[in-house]
């Protein structure tokens, strides 16, 4: 219960959030991480100091999500036995974004990947509260091994398109110019935004 009702609160707080909306005016796109342009131009997703807390987080919350897991559904969670747990380690946090009225709209929130064995397992869910960063969820098994398969030196972000049940990972390629691979398609499919707008138009 204690959990549930962390999560719920986490869950409200986070809803309250304002997304940051990345604006194709230049002189507020100078200073957004993720600058939306005709060029889908891109800056890098997350600072040092960033990624440090987020991943500090992480290793201090997360035994409150696995902890209490049944043994009979461990795999569900991509552990094969308990002993795992004392080997997990992360990678660099995705830095989630979405789609609203053709912007990029960062969500406020992070999927930080649980390592075991050199392989992605699952994914935890991270946000911020009042300057505060907290795991709010722990899973996504499946989606974790097709990160890991499709991420590649350029990645530096994740694309989640709600009304397409899609999610793209976001590569800056060079010269800035943004790129998307679809997750749940082949790994050397790439799509700009348009092609996206586009999707949703047909949709």
């Amino acid at each position: 219960m204690k959990k549930i009702a962390l999560f719920l609160f986490i869950s409200f707080a986070a809803l309250a959030t304002v997304p940051v909306a990345f604006s194709q005016d230049s002189q507020r796109a100078a200073n957004d991480p993720l600058i939306k342009s005709d060029a889908n131009t891109f800056l890098p997703c997350s600072q040092a100091a960033e990624t440090a807390s987020i991943l500090k987080a992480a290793k201090e919350q997360i035994n409150s999500f696995i902890g209490d897991i049944p043994v009979n559904i461990l795999p569900n969670y991509g552990f094969n036995n308990r002993e795992e747990f004392k080997n997990v380690t992360f990678d660099a946090p995705f830095k989630v974004y979405t789609l609203k009225d053709s912007n990029i709209v960062f969500e406020s929130s992070w999927r930080v990947p649980v390592v075991i064995d050199n392989e992605y397992r699952a994914l935890l869910t991270v946000i911020q509260i009042n300057g505060e960063y907290q795991v709010a969820d722990f899973g996504a098994r499946v989606l974790a091994g097709e990160l890991f398969a499709k991420k590649s030196v350029q990645t530096c972000g994740l694309l989640r398109v709600y009304e397409l049940r899609s999610d793209f990972l976001i590569e800056a390629t060079a010269g800035n110019q943004l790129q998307f691979v679809p997750v749940q398609g082949p790994k050397d499919k790439r799509v700009v935004l348009r092609d996206i707008l586009n999707m949703l138009k047909n949709k």
